[in-house]
């Protein structure tokens, strides 16, 4: 834990964390060159470091507001134990810490906007946002794989290869079956980014293209109708191509992830949804391992069998799955 760099993705600069003794130091970068993380020329941000049983004391004077977020993401990252952090005696709770979107998030409260709905698919629903091909969503560095994991949105141009090479990979084709030609493959991603209610992702780790992330809002999704929706409910597929990737760690960071940022995305989302295939048992077997998730029945889709899974939004900050 001596040292480690975060991406503040709201500031959209790099900090470098490093612990010596009882003497955390936080250094700012932008453009690959360091930068002092204060309003004070040559200075790096220092915080002094007491500890207790569950909870770390940290003071300093010359801490940015950034500069505090990266030195207790620091704290919390690796020490999973912590309860608690305080700032020059102001107390902040784990489960309150990952509930800021600032640090991972590109959007967050600051980006909620008053309700305006309209009339799509048979069904009245808020309007929905629109993010950017190769837009930055959200980065968190992950401990327990040792890598920055990050979602962006789809790219045509940048990601249809490697879209194409996974779908044709006969462990995704069972489940997907999307093994066609890159022309329709195409097609299939430009329509995902043309309509509001669903934004396809690519999921990285250190830059590296791991996976398909499909978010969607599930009221005027075909899942809608299946139960009781609400207006700002989520839900998501996903797949995991790169098969260097595979496994429960990866899997793991992936999911947690995700469920992190469709949170912290929009802070009126109360529930994630899922709807695999009833007998996806890697995904069902996950779940089980994750309280965060429950699953709720098992029903039918025109197309297949699915099991309904639900993770509420107390369940996952209260557990301290982060």
């Amino acid at each position: 834990m001596n040292q480690q760099t975060y991406l503040h993705v709201q500031e959209n600069k790099k900090y470098t964390a490093h612990l010596a003794g009882n003497v955390l130091t936080v250094t700012g970068s932008e453009m690959g060159t360091e930068i002092p993380a204060t309003a004070s020329e040559g200075q790096a941000a220092t915080f002094n470091v007491e500890e207790s049983a569950d909870k770390i004391q940290l003071l300093s004077k010359n801490a940015t507001a950034g500069s505090s977020l990266v030195a207790m993401e620091h704290l919390f990252t690796h020490k999973p134990d912590l309860k608690a952090i305080a700032l020059n005696q102001q107390s902040v709770v784990r489960a309150d810490f990952y509930q800021n979107p600032s640090l991972w998030c590109a959007y967050g409260t600051q980006n909620v906007k008053p309700e305006q709905w309209m009339y799509s698919g048979n069904v009245y629903h808020p309007i929905r946002p629109q993010q950017k091909p190769g837009e930055l969503l959200y980065s968190r560095y992950i401990p327990s794989i040792g890598k920055t994991l990050s979602f962006r949105v789809m790219d045509v141009e940048r990601d249809l290869k490697t879209f194409h090479f996974w779908h044709n990979q006969p462990y995704v084709n069972e489940f997907w079956e999307l093994a066609k030609p890159e022309a329709e493959l195409k097609e299939y991603i430009e329509k995902g980014l043309a309509d509001l209610h669903s934004i396809p992702t690519f999921v990285e780790f250190d830059g590296v293209p791991v996976g398909y992330f499909e978010m969607y809002w599930t009221l005027e999704d075909r899942l809608g109708p299946y139960y009781e929706s609400e207006a700002f409910d989520r839900g998501f597929h996903l797949l995991i191509g790169n098969m260097d990737y595979l496994g429960f760690k990866n899997t793991d960071a992936i999911l947690k992830s995700a469920t992190h940022y469709l949170f912290l995305e929009e802070p009126r989302t109360r529930k994630i949804m899922a709807e695999p295939r009833s007998d996806n048992q890697r995904i069902i077997r996950y779940v089980e391992t994750f309280s965060a998730w429950k699953k709720l029945k098992e029903f039918d889709f025109p197309h297949k069998r699915a099991a309904l899974l639900e993770c509420r939004r107390e369940r996952f900050f209260m557990g301290n799955f982060l």
